[in-house]
């Protein structure tokens, strides 16, 4: 899972309530309320990175750091490398979108994993450098392979993602969105959560299960009033992890 490098969680007495006080053991443990438990975790995740929480590059706008080790810059630049990416393909075409047609045969996909690497490529980008990065990279490598599971070939990618509807564009980013925030999570707190519960894998699976409930229900509509091509809604969607983050602070 990504990388191990370092993050600099703010001192806070928020965080040491989230420590000590019980979402932590109780997500190891599998003790106490488990959703009561998911939300305090979630919540006072954003509030322990602090300034180390990516808020969006709004011209004028303040919040995280832009660059570095920031949390949620790269899963903003993935989501919105998702919908110009899923835009292009329904305009041009899978092989234009791509540049598959100026590449030489012997580099030109064959496989539903050649064509899924160039997908990731032109989604993702370079971006490898941090913990953020490699969360950003995995979730949507998940997702990509999760979409094209059941394409045998270029033509029935082509097709699976020019018929995507809207729905499925927003269900893709809520799944990017867990899958993310989980790997970036786990990557954190690999002593503190997952290496202490008798189960790792079915922590994970109850908190991606929790926050799907979640967020189903808190962004659907959400997201069918967002035109993903406007300014503003590439900014809602480079911001989004920290909102998302935000929903359960209060909690």
């Amino acid at each position: 899972m990504g990388t191990s490098q370092s993050h600099n969680l703010k001192s806070s007495p928020n965080w040491s309530a989230a420590n000590n006080k019980g979402a932590m053991p109780s997500l190891a443990n599998g003790t106490d309320n488990k959703p009561a438990s998911n939300a305090k975790f979630f919540g006072n995740l954003g509030i322990a990175l602090g300034n180390g929480l990516y808020r969006g590059g709004r011209i004028g706008g303040h919040g995280g750091k832009r660059g570095g080790s920031s949390f949620g810059r790269a899963g903003g630049h993935a989501v919105r490398g998702l919908a110009t990416v899923l835009n292009n393909i329904k305009q041009y075409g899978l092989v234009s979108s791509l540049g598959i047609d100026r590449l030489p045969d012997t580099q030109k996909p064959k496989t539903p994993h050649d064509f899924k690497e160039l997908l990731l490529h032109e989604i993702i980008g370079d971006n490898d450098s941090t913990m953020d990065d490699a969360a950003a990279t995995y979730a949507m490598d998940k997702v990509l392979n999760d979409i094209l599971s059941d394409c045998k070939d270029g033509q029935e990618i082509e097709d699976k993602l020019q018929n995507a509807t809207d729905d499925d564009l927003h269900e893709w980013i809520i799944t990017f969105e867990i899958e993310y925030i989980l790997e970036y999570s786990a990557e954190l707190f690999q002593s503190h959560i997952f290496d202490k519960g008798s189960n790792p894998e079915e922590i994970k699976k109850d908190m991606r299960g929790w926050l799907h409930n979640e967020l189903d229900e808190k962004l659907s509509k959400e997201l069918t009033q967002i035109d993903f091509n406007s300014r503003e809604g590439k900014e809602y969607l480079d911001s989004l992890t920290s909102e998302i983050l935000d929903i359960w602070k209060q909690e």
